[in-house]
């Protein structure tokens, strides 16, 4: 089975991330169950303060990772390797699991 066959098996994915806009004054009554939100259910909070967005609230989990993907966007070998996978991919230019498997093996000095 080819790579680009197996994976539209899954369909599309969506992360659906709650945003809830609240006081600071109200942030500082809660901020535990906040936290546990946050850490647990990677819900987003933007802060208020005087009525004007101020500051959020994520996971540090999720901060990592978009500082990853920032490091990854600024790096122009990376991005070209990315595009190149694209284009691969939409022509066809994939291997099956099995020839991933095979090459692994053979990688690892194993027979495959």
């Amino acid at each position: 089975m080819a790579l680009q066959h197996f994976w539209p098996q899954f369909g599309p994915v969506a992360i659906v991330v709650v945003m809830e806009t609240i006081p600071i004054t109200e942030a500082k009554a809660r901020i535990a169950e906040l936290a546990d939100r946050v850490a647990r259910e990677h819900d987003h909070f933007t802060i208020t303060r005087n009525g004007r967005a101020d500051v959020m609230l994520i996971s540090v989990a999720e901060y990592e990772s978009m500082q990853e993907t920032l490091d990854l966007l600024s790096d122009d070998e990376a991005l070209a390797d990315l595009r190149q996978s694209r284009e691969d991919f939409s022509a066809g230019d994939t291997f099956t699991v099995d020839e991933v498997r095979a090459e692994l093996e053979r990688r690892r000095g194993g027979s495959g």
